[in-house]
């Protein structure tokens, strides 16, 4: 069972915001992407208490449908309402990680005497190994998580990283540059997510070492399906 009080918030109407206590209900690991470049994504199904103004991003006048003045539920047959609305370039905090380009969706109200809702979603996002472990360990627990937008004030959620204070003078390298050249020449592959997933390092650590290498013209830019080709032999690396 779920404890304390409101804890979803909307600062912004058309925004989904949520910082609190949730339970993580369901996980999930797949693989996704092209048959010979797949990468591990993690599904995670939440459940957690709000009051009714979380309503207020999915419709400004459920609230006031949904509950009499009161707080009392209106209908009390009333089933679960659910939401089709799938979010993007989402940051997720829980469990001591932090997890960028998260997509949110699937949501549920349903909404309970005393002005509260029982807010049910999933997210989806791409992870490393030792990462889904970790997750691993709190299924069916309740866990503090703040999820936020990516256009946020604080830019939370965005894939976008900020390289200003990334230097990349001769000798002055990011301690994994060598391991991260390594293996994108070894394997010809280069994302954040592959960079990520063989390092065991969070999303922007890996985004900053693709962004170093693309400046070495070790990796081509990315091309508009986000693709990047090794420029260097094997041969190379090392």
């Amino acid at each position: 069972m779920l404890r304390g009080g409101p804890q979803a918030k909307d600062t912004e109407m058309d925004k989904f915001h949520f910082m609190g206590k949730a339970t993580i209900l369901h996980l999930n690991t797949r693989k996704e992407g092209p048959e010979d470049n797949q990468e591990l994504a993690l599904d995670l199904k939440f459940k957690a208490v709000a009051d009714r103004h979380v309503m207020r991003f999915f419709d400004e006048q459920l609230a006031d449908f949904v509950f009499f003045s009161n707080g009392a539920v209106r209908n009390k047959i009333m089933g679960p309402i659910t939401y089709g609305h799938e979010l993007e370039s989402y940051r997720l905090d829980m469990v001591g990680s932090t997890f960028t380009g998260v997509r949110v969706k699937k949501f549920s109200l349903e909404p309970k005497d005393g002005f509260k809702v029982w807010l049910t979603f999933s997210v989806s996002f791409k992870p490393s190994g030792d990462e889904v472990a970790r997750v691993a360990e709190f299924l069916q627990d309740e866990i503090d998580l703040c999820l936020m937008s990516g256009d946020s004030e604080l830019d939370f959620g965005s894939n976008h990283v900020d390289t200003s204070q990334y230097h990349h003078e001769p000798g002055d390298e990011d301690p994994l540059f060598d391991q991260a050249r390594e293996l994108v020449i070894t394997h010809r592959r280069a994302s954040i997510s592959f960079i990520q997933r063989h390092l065991r390092i969070g999303y922007n650590h890996a985004a900053r070492l693709l962004e170093a290498l693309e400046e070495h013209f070790v990796v081509t830019p990315a091309d508009a399906e986000g693709n990047r080709q090794v420029n260097v032999s094997e041969g190379a690396a090392a």
